[in-house]
């Protein structure tokens, strides 16, 4: 959903004059309501009995790019995945149109789509269960409010060693290990990174010697806040750094098979997988019965490694 940082140039062969796109709707007269009394969109044109068909035809916001809806003949469902996107230029303009639609009797989706939520979009359903999104900020033109306050935040975090005592760093262990068992067996080896914003402990990664030329990415985490911000690249990249300075030649990590955003973070990183440790996550080594992520049940660890390069 973020913006291409360069334009792709408009295919010569294509110069349309304008732009349309139709939806049918099952709730014909309620769906015109919605969009031109309360949302507030023109109406440009429309027709009734045309070969059949009733319509209207909004302007978005005039002739050059047309919403045409059209009275169903029969039942339809609507997609599961259909949205209208008003990208608006700042909250104050969002707010304005939510307030026609509270006006007009419609209420705002309580769980939206987690981008949308996270950029402070408003979302109203249609008549026919459609999505009508409010956006705060202009597609292609501004950073999504998401980006800008998570760079801000991110850009007042430092990192660096930790040399204090652990228990005050369990609660972001934890966030990295199911089981309270072998977080006990641990938490106290090797040496600490910690990322900081302020005072406030923000991330960390544990690391750890395991052999010759080894070193293993025993516990890391970050705060959900700034989960996406590149807190967490920062910490491996200075793992790594100290790591390959100090003359290791191979860094290893392990993470559950099930979750697949630990996976996705660790390849972008540089790892790549080394083996696979099955049923590594059960009862009988300290961890919960049926642990599920993202609907899969966790079982087996993934080992992962990188080699170092002085």
């Amino acid at each position: 959903m973020p913006a291409h940082a360069d334009r792709p140039a408009w295919p010569a062969h294509l110069r349309p004059g304008a732009l349309r796109f139709a939806r049918v709707s099952e709730h014909y007269d309620d769906t015109i309501a919605f969009y031109g009394d309360a949302v507030g969109l023109p109406v440009v044109g429309g027709f009734t009995a045309s070969f059949g068909e009733d319509g209207t035809i909004f302007g978005l916001p005039d002739t050059a790019v047309q919403l045409e809806i059209v009275r169903a003949h029969q039942p339809t469902a609507a997609p599961s995945w259909d949205q209208l996107v008003l990208y608006l230029t700042d909250d104050a303009a969002v707010a304005l149109v939510t307030a026609r639609l509270r006006g007009a009797g419609h209420f705002e989706n309580p769980d939206p789509h987690p981008y949308w939520a996270a950029n402070r979009a408003a979302v109203y359903p249609d008549p026919d269960g459609r999505d009508l999104v409010l956006a705060p900020w202009v597609y292609g033109r501004d950073p999504e409010p998401i980006e800008e306050a998570e760079r801000l935040m991110a850009d007042e975090v430092r990192i660096g060693w930790y040399d204090g005592g652990r228990s005050a760093l369990r609660f972001l262990f934890s966030e990295a290990e199911d089981s309270a068992q072998q977080l006990d067996s641990y938490i106290n080896a090797g040496r600490v990174l910690v990322a900081w914003r302020g005072e406030e402990p923000v991330g960390h990664l544990q690391l750890v010697t395991t052999g010759p030329g080894e070193v293993e990415v025993k516990n890391m985490a970050v705060v959900p806040a700034l989960r996406g911000t590149g807190v967490g690249r920062r910490l491996v990249e200075a793992a790594l750094a100290a790591a390959t300075g100090e003359g290791a030649r191979r860094m290893v990590v392990a993470t559950g098979a099930a979750d697949v955003g630990n996976l996705r973070f660790y390849q972008r990183c540089g790892f790549r997988f080394a083996s696979v440790e099955r049923d590594a996550f059960t009862p009988e080594t300290g961890y919960p019965g049926q642990i599920m992520i993202d609907g899969i049940a966790l079982r087996d660890r993934v080992w992962m490694e990188q080699p170092l390069v002085g």
